[in-house]
């Protein structure tokens, strides 16, 4: 739903929040709204947290997020450096203008998190992005195996973006298809997941949308970056 909410969103910020938070608190949406409330020149809004890891000694404060650790943040630093400030660059928990979202493609599954952040600071800016500290996220820890898919349709994603941009260039398609493997009794068991990237486009380019938006999008306030509008007023 990640990838598609702001399409049955009505308002003129949007805000998700992981349905499945053990600790939800009302600070995880009015953290994410105040920035951009108070301050115009702010479009798009993610969370940081502490990430406690469940472990054969009880639970760790830290060490969640292996996924964002081990690959998203060090794939962000290697191509798209004025990203690295992003703490938790995978948080589900993130708030933006529809002026904003409705202007970017959508990835479908895992990869949308970091491509978002990849194409609005691309279209807007890194100034019209913000992070907030929302203190800490109690989630469910994932298996190994569903954290290897997980990985595997982010990294697809992100070469898929990163390739589009020029920051490298592929002599050939990558595979999209992963080879994981289980042990059942004294024999290892070959299993198969594929994923190949596919995005929504922006929803401004269906003329659709743009029919149901006409008269909404005059309400907008956003001041800063390359899509700006300077409309006054805003519904939340």
């Amino acid at each position: 739903f990640a990838e598609n909410g702001h399409t049955y969103a009505v308002q003129d910020i949007i805000v998700w929040i992981d349905a499945d938070i053990k600790n939800i608190h009302p600070k995880f949406a009015y953290g994410l709204l105040g920035p951009l409330l108070t301050n115009d020149r702010l479009g798009y809004v993610k969370a940081f947290y502490d990430r406690p890891l469940a472990a054969a000694d009880g639970v760790r404060p830290t060490g969640g997020g292996r996924v964002t650790q081990l690959l998203v943040r060090p794939l962000l630093n290697a191509f798209f450096p004025d990203l690295s400030g992003f703490i938790q660059p995978l948080s589900g928990e993130y708030a933006g203008r529809r002026v904003i979202l409705e202007q970017v493609p959508f990835f479908i599954g895992y990869g949308v998190e970091t491509c978002l952040l990849i194409d609005i600071c691309r279209k807007f800016g890194l100034e019209t992005m913000a992070q907030v500290d929302l203190d800490r996220r109690v989630h469910r820890n994932r298996t190994l195996p569903t954290l290897t898919r997980m990985s595997f349709a982010i990294l697809q994603a992100f070469c898929n973006r990163a390739e589009s941009l020029d920051k490298v260039k592929f002599s050939e398609e990558p595979n999209h298809t992963l080879r994981l493997f289980k042990r059942r009794g004294e024999e290892f068991i070959s299993d198969l997941y594929s994923y190949t990237p596919t995005e929504r486009p922006p929803m401004i380019s269906l003329p659709s949308y743009r029919k149901k938006r006409k008269e909404k999008r005059g309400r907008a306030t956003f001041l800063g970056g390359e899509g700006e509008t300077k409309q006054k007023g805003h519904e939340t």
